[in-house]
């Protein structure tokens, strides 16, 4: 119906409007301010960008995501048929919006399901390579993490927190 449409664009326009960008990492990487993040931040932040992870190959760019579909190797066996319910088409079978990483600290639980309840869990299951699926992507692959590179993946994780966009009174109801 017209209300519905009108009701969809209307939101969708509002969400365009929720744009964040000063969280820890924003303030180091964009606006120089080196005490914005400690060094473990910046470790983690090499790290991710690292072939050793892999991690920005799926989530670049300024939001942290290329915008694409893929499978994460979470399950052999789907419940939800993913992007296949939309297209048809086989290879989009458990296929998902590969998402932002911004705030990604304050949203849990993760995964297109929410069947991961932490970063930690997320990391664990990263690092594993994910299972095996036809769909699986092809950037997956297991890795090894010191505890050390663990906590430094998780700082700078952490450090795309934007508080100012969290906490904005504009925004509460």
């Amino acid at each position: 119906t017209l209300d519905a449409f009108v009701l969809t664009r209307t939101i969708a326009a509002f969400e365009r409007t929720l744009v964040n960008g000063n969280a820890p990492f924003d303030q180091w990487f964009f606006q120089n301010k080196s005490v914005a993040v400690t060094p473990s931040v910046k470790r983690g932040y090499d790290l991710f960008q690292s072939e050793k992870t892999g991690c920005a190959k799926c989530h670049s760019g300024f939001l942290f995501t290329n915008q694409d579909f893929a499978n994460n190797g979470l399950y052999e066996t789907y419940a939800d048929p993913g992007r296949f319910r939309l297209t048809g088409k086989e290879t989009d079978r458990a296929v998902f919006k590969i998402p932002t990483l911004r705030n990604i600290a304050v949203t849990a639980p993760y995964m297109h399901d929410g069947s991961l309840p932490t970063l930690e869990a997320v990391l664990d299951h990263y690092q594993s390579g994910g299972k095996n699926h036809p769909n699986k992507s092809l950037l997956l692959r297991p890795f090894s993490l010191s505890p050390a590179e663990r906590a430094d993946i998780l700082a700078f994780l952490h450090s795309l927190t934007d508080q100012d966009f969290l906490n904005n009174p504009e925004f509460r109801p």
